[in-house]
């Protein structure tokens, strides 16, 4: 498919010149009477059939106002209708209409209709005849998946009724040695270590301690944790210890520690899962429960959502299954936009949400580099360099390294921060790349490098090098109608003297929200959350960064972040993540014990009149002088309140403290 539209795309732009003026960058035309003059980008565009006959073609762009200097970068969707033309074996290209566009920076709508008005002189000039047998593909195969085959596989799928943590251990426990008496277990998602001398195991989560004497179960409360493990974990994981100090969402209760040696999900409920109906639909949601867990009246089957996809049980207790979004009861595509669930509506095929997901997955990230950038930086290898195939290429990549590196045609490629470098040398220099390697768009979903294949170089001009992603480098991935995160294969580790991870699909209970892209689930109970695996960014992204993708400037209509959702004071950095709208902590579901923060609702400060009903009449010049004491005053109980349940007594009896 990737090749036929390749070849659609040479064929276009040698019939019209574009290429040679466009994509090499040798000048920049502008279009007589625009403001804006626009540039298709050198990756190939995508086609897809249409509503009524027409094809729409999608393709990343360029943007520039002309008499500015500033580059906007982003995506477009147009379709088109075709017919015979005079040219044999030709269609003639007529009636373009822009469907969408999408930029990664804020643009006014009167800039946006510019750049509209530039796309349909440019589409109109330059793109007026394709060859009709390359259409002709294009329409035989415009049902076939989006992407290449994931895993669809469900994983172990866990439920209990007790408030219960998660952990992943990623196949058998490898030890790593932090001093001559503890050493820690390196595929763990928490952090666990063990006292070689006592034969003991410790691990630390939701700012609570357990210990073990065995890694893979039987973990019980421990309160009084020797000073000695407390300090290993200061010097190894300060990090965490840190943030779960003041953080005042710490663990209220013990949950019951699970371990996997495999990714898996867990289903938690407080006790017996208690329905509610979704008004106007036969499914009910369980409200006692973090996770995403439906019940479907018309066939009492259970439906959950993990990592963007459904799965589907006539038991809570197991025989999960893959079910394809298209399947779905309907009842789905009728939760209101405004509902508390209405978060899974990005999973749902055909809503807005879904839609607005896969588009904004193809909007690109794209920096410049200068031509001369060398990268500051060695490539560490536990050993020598050992390189395997990547099957169905020409390619071979690094095992035994945390970079992605990749050999083709006796040189060598690395990834870093989303830029192509290359070098003679496994180890470097690394100088910037201006093209990647042949094969990158043919790595199979099954290879741990498979997210790579997201990063482009775009252009190159005399000095600059465009580079960038699409949501595909994070982990998100448009799969048919929907996104879902992951490819749904398990990824086992490289371990030598050291353990190099790989990106895991489940396990961390990642969904979808609209102004971050993929995060896990921040509950201290029922599942696996941030507090309780420190490991939770063995996401997709290499070198221990975190990337965010979502188009800033974007907000869901009626988009209320999930209450049971709590995101920490100080999340972890996350390079090129745009910050969050600053009207978002506002919101009273975020914060509803606040009654400081919108004082203008009155069911949120119930009690103030009752308290002080006649001070207006008694003295009424007091509210000038003393205006805020109303307001400061009844905040005080939403703070303190919290602290007993963020900061449990000291030394509570281990039957205190489960519930």
């Amino acid at each position: 498919m990737k090749a036929i539209l390749g070849t659609v795309l040479v064929v276009m732009l040698s019939l019209s010149g574009f290429a040679s003026s466009k994509i090499s960058g040798e000048k920049d035309t502008k279009s007589p009477g625009n403001e804006f003059s626009v540039e298709l980008l050198s990756v190939s565009p995508d086609f897809t059939a249409g509503e009524n006959g027409t094809i729409e073609m999608s393709s990343a762009f360029m943007a520039k106002q002309n008499n500015s200097s500033e580059e906007l970068f982003g995506s477009f969707w147009a379709e088109f209708e075709y017919e015979e033309a005079n040219t044999s074996g030709m269609y003639a290209i007529k009636n373009w209409k822009v469907n969408d566009i999408r930029l990664a920076d804020d643009l006014s709508s009167e800039d946006k209709a510019k750049i509209e008005k530039a796309f349909y002189a440019e589409l109109e000039s330059h793109f007026n005849e394709l060859p009709k047998n390359r259409i002709d593909k294009v329409v035989r195969s415009s049902n076939a998946m989006g992407e290449s085959r994931f895993n669809e596989k469900a994983p172990p799928i866990i439920y209990t009724n007790q408030p219960s943590a998660l952990i992943i251990v990623n196949g058998e426990p490898f030890y790593e040695d932090l001093d001559k008496r503890f050493s820690k277990i390196a595929n763990a998602g928490a952090f666990i270590v063990k006292d070689n001398k006592r034969n003991t195991y410790y691990m630390y989560g939701g700012g609570l301690w357990f210990t073990s004497a065995n890694a893979l179960q039987g973990w019980e409360y421990n309160d009084n944790v020797p000073n000695r493990v407390k300090r290993v974990m200061k010097k190894h994981a300060r990090e965490l210890y840190d943030s779960m100090q003041d953080e005042q969402y710490q663990a209220r209760i013990v949950p019951d520690i699970i371990v996997s040696t495999e990714p898996a999900e867990l289903i938690s409920t407080d006790g017996s899962p208690k329905f509610v109906l979704i008004q106007g639909t036969n499914l009910g949601y369980v409200e006692n429960s973090d996770a995403e867990l439906f019940r479907d009246l018309n066939t009492n089957k259970f439906y959950s959502l993990f990592s963007g996809r459904w799965f589907v049980s006539d038991k809570l207790e197991g025989n999960w299954q893959y079910v394809s979004p298209g399947d779905l009861p309907g009842d789905f595509a009728n939760i209101p936009e405004d509902h508390d669930k209405a978060t899974v509506l990005v999973s749902v095929p055909g809503t807005k949400a879904a839609q607005d997901a896969v588009r904004n997955a193809q909007v690109p990230n794209v920096t410049k580099n200068d031509i001369s950038t060398v990268l500051d930086t060695k490539v560490k290898y536990n050993g020598d360099p050992e390189f395997e195939a990547v099957d169905g290429t020409n390619l071979s990549y690094a095992v035994n390294t945390s970079s992605p590196v990749v050999e083709w045609n006796n040189r060598y490629y690395l990834v870093d921060d989303a830029v192509w470098y290359q070098s003679s040398s496994p180890y470097g220099p690394w100088q910037i790349a201006t093209q990647r390697p042949v094969g990158v768009e043919d790595i199979p979903a099954d290879n741990p490098l498979y997210n790579i294949k997201y990063v482009h170089i775009y252009k190159n001009t005399d000095r600059t090098v465009y580079t960038g992603y699409t949501s595909g480098y994070t982990g998100s991935y448009v799969y048919g109608p929907t996104v879902v995160f992951g490819t749904g294969f398990h990824y086992h580790g490289w371990h030598g003297h050291f353990y190099y991870h790989h990106p895991m699909t489940y396990g961390y209970g990642f969904f979808y929200d609209p102004f971050y892209g993929w995060v896990p689930v921040y509950s201290p109970w029922f599942r696996s959350s941030f507090y309780w695996n420190w490991h939770w960014h063995w996401g997709w992204g290499w070198n221990w960064h975190w990337y965010s993708y979502r188009p800033p400037y974007y907000r869901p209509p009626h988009y209320r972040p999930p209450h049971h959702r709590p995101k920490p004071e100080h999340p972890i950095e996350r390079p090129g993540r745009p910050e969050r709208p600053t009207t978002l902590p506002s919101q009273p579901d975020r914060r509803p014990a606040r009654p400081a923060v919108l004082p203008e609702q009155p069911n949120m400060q119930p009690t103030q009149p009752v308290t002080r009903p006649s001070q207006p009449s008694v003295r009424p010049t007091p509210p000038t002088t003393r205006p805020s004491q109303p307001i400061m005053r009844p905040s005080q109980p939403s703070t303190r309140p919290m602290q007993p349940a963020t900061r449990p007594a000291p030394r509570p009896a281990p039957s205190q403290m489960r519930r």
